[in-house]
């Protein structure tokens, strides 16, 4: 694929969509797929639990991302010789992990799985700085549309379409399958050429440092007000979805299908609505609009949360939570790139990225632990409160959204 650096280039976003999705193909599969298949061989509660712990490799990509920007190894095409790197190891912990036995062994499994959690998320900060440096300004919206879509889809076909097939195909069929789709976009970046203009940033002089110099940087206080309350509002409604569909009796085949099938159905559209709409309202519009949406789908919670067992009301509250789940998502992804330099692209967007997961893993874990004693209600109440602030927040701030 030549370079292209026409806005909107097909090229280029398709490069972008299959970067992102196949992240989430092995990852669905691992933090989703694995852990029931894991249950139905009869491993212990405890035994799945290390598994869920891969996932926060995740958040603390941070601490490596500075040496992805300052070092490369081949310097005219930065970002994409790391991509065919990390891409191509993520193919190969597939494939080996393949020639294992999930029960005898687990050990080596679990190794294998945490390397390939490494390798998607070292992935995941050369794409998202080769984002940062191709797509202007006014592309961002969509990039980021296709970046938030290609991860629920991502997540859909290894934590739900290989899981509902698992029988069939088996462990290593399964693995097979996922190792050859990850592989596909290895075809485009092979063929792409990374800009001159992004290759020739002096990616020398980047520093860890440069962490630190990000929250000095002017008005960069009052963008994190708006990133932290804006992830902490829906984090702590979301937590809450499954447990309340237990409690009123649905049963875990009705809630995966209800979640990550029709859920991530309506994450896609959502995130895919709001990147079309970006370029047409502005930025701080459209963050507001979805947090209203965010607000609304809690509004429709609290009838689930008082017992009511309606089908049209649970799967209207699920839609429309995931709907804004992904309109969040795309919004947060846009502002963070605009806040992010090229020099140190994938230090500035991973240092964001991974402060917006640790508040959201908090406000999921605290979310559960406040249930207990202000029950579900109580706790959608603290979720519309954040909300609302982060609405006010970004009324007052959003003029510093760039």
């Amino acid at each position: 694929m030549p370079n292209d650096d026409n806005k909107y280039s097909p090229r280029k976003m398709i490069l972008l969509g299959g970067l992102y999705t196949t992240q989430f193909l092995g990852l669905g599969f691992i933090l989703t797929a694995v852990p029931a298949i894991m249950r139905d061989l009869g491993s212990s509660l405890s035994e799945i639990s290390i598994m869920y712990t891969l996932g926060f490799i995740w958040s603390l990509k941070f601490l490596w991302a500075p040496l992805i920007d300052r070092f490369s190894p081949y310097k005219k095409q930065h970002y994409r010789s790391w991509l065919i790197l990390f891409q191509s190891f993520m193919i190969v912990s597939l494939l080996c992990a393949a020639l294992l036995d999930i029960t005898a062994q687990y050990a080596s499994l679990i190794v294998l799985f945490a390397l390939f959690s490494i390798f998607s998320a070292s992935q995941d900060i050369a794409a998202d700085a080769l984002g940062v440096t191709i797509l202007e300004p006014e592309e961002r919206g969509v990039g980021n549309s296709i970046q938030s879509s290609g991860g629920f889809i991502g997540n859909l076909i290894g934590g739900g379409v290989v899981l509902m097939t698992y029988e069939w195909i088996g462990w290593t069929g399964s693995l097979l399958i996922l190792a050859m789709a990850t592989a596909l976009p290895l075809i485009n970046i092979w063929r792409y050429k990374e800009p001159l203009r992004a290759a020739n940033v002096h990616h020398e002089n980047v520093r860890y440092s440069d962490m630190i110099a990000f929250f000095k940087r002017p008005n960069s206080g009052r963008w994190l007000s708006i990133l932290i309350t804006y992830t902490l509002g829906i984090s702590i409604a979301y937590a809450i979805i499954n447990p309340m569909l237990v409690d009123i009796g649905w049963s875990l085949d009705q809630i995966g299908f209800a979640t990550s099938i029709i859920g991530s159905f309506a994450a896609i559209s959502g995130a895919v609505l709001t990147g079309g709409l970006v370029q047409k309202i502005g930025r701080k519009r459209s963050m507001i609009l979805a947090n209203v949406l965010v607000g609304l789908s809690i509004l429709i919670l609290f009838a689930v949360a008082q017992g009511n067992n309606n089908t049209i009301v649970i799967y209207s509250s699920i839609c429309f939570m995931l709907f804004a789940f992904g309109a969040n998502s795309t919004m947060l992804a846009t502002v963070m790139m605009d806040n992010s330099q090229k020099q140190t692209a994938g230090t500035d967007y991973t240092l964001q990225y991974s402060l917006s997961s640790i508040v959201g893993t908090g406000g999921v874990s605290s979310a559960l632990l406040l249930a207990e004693t202000f029950q579900y209600t109580g706790v959608l109440i603290i979720s519309l409160c954040v909300t609302a602030l982060s609405i006010i927040i970004l009324n007052f701030n959003g003029r510093y959204i760039k």
